[in-house]
């Protein structure tokens, strides 16, 4: 998969060519709550509560996704999706899937232990599972409760996107 620069694609596009396949989606929502939109990847696991069949698996991490493995392998998903705020440099509210390479270079939101590629070695390891990050560019990331509405629009719009493609 590439990043939406090398193709354009809308989100919608690339969960379609992503999930192609999929039977059992582990979906983790991360960020911290107390740095506003960084909180962005829980809003989304929260908005899919009651919308996403049996086959999906939603967890609402924070900032400690290293937690959740032993969960995430015994669901013995064939993708996982990690939900996640990241400054990218687009525009805020911009969401897309990147492969965990595709962000090392780039200034992810680092509020977490164990560095997301690290971790996503570690789970596709264990599993076997197809891995993609769903990131999403953060306006304001000072520490604070509640979200931008640039951040929580864009939470909407991913949680509707999101129902319609999981399986």
């Amino acid at each position: 998969m590439n990043g939406p620069k090398e193709h354009g694609l809308t989100l919608d596009e690339e969960l379609k060519a992503w999930l192609s396949g999929a039977s059992k989606v582990v979906v983790a929502g991360i960020g911290n709550p107390i740095r506003q939109d960084d909180h962005v990847g829980v809003k989304v696991a929260e908005g899919l509560q009651g919308r996403v069949s049996g086959n999906v698996h939603l967890i609402e991490c924070e900032t400690v996704p290293e937690s959740f493995v032993d969960e995430i392998v015994e669901v013995r998903p064939t993708h996982v999706l990690l939900v996640d705020a990241a400054l990218l440099g687009s525009p805020p509210g911009s969401a897309h899937l990147y492969d965990a390479e595709e962000v090392v270079g780039h200034t992810s939101m680092s509020t977490h232990t164990l560095p997301l590629r690290v971790f996503c070695e570690y789970v596709f390891m264990l599993t076997g599972a197809s891995i993609a990050l769903l990131l999403i560019e953060p306006l304001i990331t000072d520490f604070g409760e509640g979200m931008s509405p640039v951040l929580r629009s864009a939470a909407d719009r991913v949680v509707d996107t999101l129902s319609a493609r999981l399986p």
